[in-house]
């Protein structure tokens, strides 16, 4: 995960486990660079390429959990990762991308009032 990236989503973590304690939020690891071998072991486990990188598994507004995948500057969601979101909105999902901190504030603060 590029430093931007990683910074934005350590924001985001912390602003949301401030606001919300009782609830959870959690990334899935699917970037980053790994070795052959760890790369292998994990698609093994079960990491799923273009799965969103935060997931607030609280049902609100008749979805069952928030998915939101956080992009910077002129980044765009890959092919993988809109095919990915697509299956998880049609299974009751909200899937969401997110393109700096404001804009993940206000799509959580809306997302959890509902």
């Amino acid at each position: 995960m590029k430093q931007q990236e990683h910074n934005l989503q350590v924001g985001c973590i912390n602003w949301f486990r401030l606001q919300y304690p009782k609830y959870i939020i959690y990334a899935i690891p699917n970037g980053g660079q790994r070795n052959a071998i760890v790369a292998a072991k994990m698609k093994a486990e079960g990491v799923l390429s273009g799965t969103p990188d935060l997931c607030i598994p609280v049902a609100k507004g008749g979805y069952h959990a928030l998915y939101i995948e956080l992009k910077v500057g002129k980044n765009k969601p890959t092919n993988n990762q809109i095919s990915v979101m697509e299956k998880l909105q049609n299974e009751g999902y909200k899937c969401e991308v997110c393109y700096s901190f404001d804009e993940f504030q206000k799509i959580v603060a809306e997302y959890m009032r509902t």
